[in-house]
């Protein structure tokens, strides 16, 4: 979190500033990722409140065979819940450290002739670090970002089934101020704010034609609004401020729809295939200065996007299993075709432990920005690729445990990346990342949880003098999480413990490791229809620091400092 925008990183390979565009990020299984930027928002810039979740899918590697552009490096899906959950109202309030509030009201029902509802309206504000310390602005304010980290977030949420349809939307309207003074903005000034809109509405219909194929159909409409309010110094080399006013802003609307059959028809095989249309109806940006006026650069997109995909899963005998899927996409941002394999061989090698082999490709179209901006570069800005190698076991010993070991090897090139010399976008990156995890869970007949995790990489950086470490990936990446539940389940104690290891900045310095303690209590089973949990996050109140991306990087913040120990109770009633 860099605080304006939260971002992902996938095994070892982490880009500032890239809004997780090369992870795609999906809500029951629709894309979420906007058009201008390829942003997949995650935390308060995410469309769902945490209550409508009911589970959360991370499929890393590749995901272009069967779902296209962006899913470079990994695919979440965010399975919500449906009406009969929720079975009533619930109200609910949060209340938190640094002046943190958040308000809801959820209804869900399911009626006896199979209809079923589901509606969620919720506010969260946060006033915020009142009083942020940046040392590299030490002579503004002492260096002091006075109610420069407030953010605020409205959203709804709607599903309504019935029969074969389901229509479900969703909308997010999000402000946050920014106390970093990225991209070179005057530090401590209140005017600098970014606003991000996003909606969408979808229909689907889903049907079983016979026993052995069945048919889905969906349609869907998406847009999406962003602006952001920043305040230059015109004279940089003076004593004298020289206050310019800049606007910066997107709107993007699109709209398509999905056909797909599934089929058992023949003996071992289960077999999907689609073909998905997407229209870029509009993609607009513009930058200028409001105060002096002074024209700026404006840039307006449309096109199709177009994938055709087939995924086949035979059954060689009792205990092998192969796994292939090939998806073509057409992408208006793109020359050329993209053809995009996924193959995966599974063994069964006893019935309690499993091995697995996969390969697979993936791409990445450029962003309007990457593709509009710059356009003196001797070459247009193309496609970034990517291709996975992983092994992976897992054993299931018995008396509710699982052991798991992965080994994988991604190598990405024509990465986008800023030409040290002219600032223009280039496909001139290339990485390649050697690493593997392991993990382990154990479950208890009464409830009692302990998972453990560990995840080492050697991401290299070879774009430019040679390559070397790339910044911002941790070699290691620990997390340990024990759960136990209290008084015959009516309460669960949590406590989860994460460490992330040093990372390279852009400075060539190092970003220190940390550690993470957190507990949470919660209520698992209603008390007269109150439910409650209390979370203490950062116990042992340390101050990690994450890796500035470019735009803090030019300011002198290779690390940006992160808040301390927080407290969050969460109280809701429902009936």
């Amino acid at each position: 979190n860099d605080r304006n925008y939260t971002y992902l990183g996938n095994r070892g390979f982490s880009r500032g500033g890239d809004y997780n565009s090369r992870t795609l990020i999906m809500i029951d299984g629709r894309r979420m990722n906007e058009t201008i930027f390829d942003s997949g928002f995650i935390a308060e810039e995410f469309m769902l409140d945490m209550n409508l979740i009911e589970r959360i899918e991370y499929i890393p590697g590749t995901g272009s065979s069967v779902y296209g552009a962006n899913a470079l490096l990994g695919v979440v899906n965010v399975i919500t819940k449906r009406g009969r959950d929720i079975d009533g109202v619930r109200l609910g309030g949060e209340a938190g450290s640094l002046d943190t509030y958040r308000g809801r009201v959820t209804f869900g029902k399911q009626w006896k002739n199979g209809a079923e509802l589901l509606l969620n309206g919720s506010h969260f504000s946060s006033h915020g670090n009142d009083r942020l310390f940046f040392p590299q602005f030490s002579d503004i304010n002492g260096g002091i970002a006075q109610d420069m980290d407030q953010e605020r977030t409205s959203r709804g949420f709607g599903k309504f089934s019935f029969g074969n349809f389901t229509l479900q939307g969703g909308y997010v309207d999000r402000l946050k101020r920014i106390p970093t003074a990225a991209f070179g903005a005057i530090f401590n000034d209140r005017d600098y704010y970014s606003v991000d809109s996003q909606g969408y509405l979808d229909l689907d219909y889903l049907t079983q034609i016979n026993a052995d194929l069945g048919l889905e159909i969906r349609g869907f409409h998406h847009w999406y609004d962003y602006y952001a309010i920043t305040p230059y110094d015109g004279n940089e080399d003076v004593d004298v401020l020289d206050r310019i006013i800049n606007f910066e802003g997107a709107d993007a609307r699109w709209w398509g729809g999905e056909v797909k059959l599934t089929g058992t028809q023949f003996e071992h095989h289960k077999w999907v295939a689609g073909v998905e249309v997407q229209h870029d109806g509009h993609q607009h940006y513009s930058g200028y200065d409001i105060t002096p006026p002074s024209p700026g650069f404006s840039t307006h997109n449309n096109g199709w996007r177009v994938g055709a995909y087939f995924q086949d899963e035979f059954r060689i005998t009792k205990s092998l299993l192969l796994n292939a899927g090939l998806r073509l996409d057409h992408h208006h941002m793109l020359d050329k075709l993209q053809l995009n394999p996924r193959i995966g061989l599974i063994w069964d090698i006893t019935p309690s432990f499993t091995a697995k082999l996969l390969y697979g490709s993936a791409f990445r179209a450029p962003n309007i920005l990457e593709h509009d901006l710059n356009t003196t570069r001797a070459k247009p800005v193309t496609d970034e690729r990517v291709k996975s190698y992983e092994a992976v076991a897992e054993w299931y010993p018995g008396g509710g445990v699982k052991l798991l070991g992965t080994v994988f090897y991604n190598d990405m090139a024509r990465v986008i990346v800023a030409d040290p010399a002219t600032f223009n976008s280039v496909n001139a990156g290339k990485f390649n990342t050697l690493g593997f995890e392991l993990g382990m869970e154990k479950l208890w007949d009464n409830g009692r949880q302990l998972k453990l995790t560990w995840t080492h990489n050697n991401t290299r950086d070879l774009t430019f003098n040679g390559g070397g470490w790339a910044y911002d990936s941790p070699k290691n990446m620990v997390k340990a999480h024990y759960a136990e539940p209290l008084f015959n389940n009516r309460l669960r104690i949590g406590f989860e413990e994460i460490f992330v290891d040093e990372r390279r900045t852009l400075s060539d310095t190092l970003a220190p490791s940390y550690h993470l303690f957190n507990i949470n209590l919660a209520l698992t089973k209603p008390i007269y229809g109150f439910q409650a949990s209390l979370g203490v996050y950062n116990v042992l109140d340390q101050h990690f620091k994450v890796v500035g991306g470019p735009e803090h990087n030019d300011q002198g913040q290779d690390t940006l400092t992160m808040d301390g120990r927080e407290v969050r109770f969460r109280l809701e009633y429902g009936f």
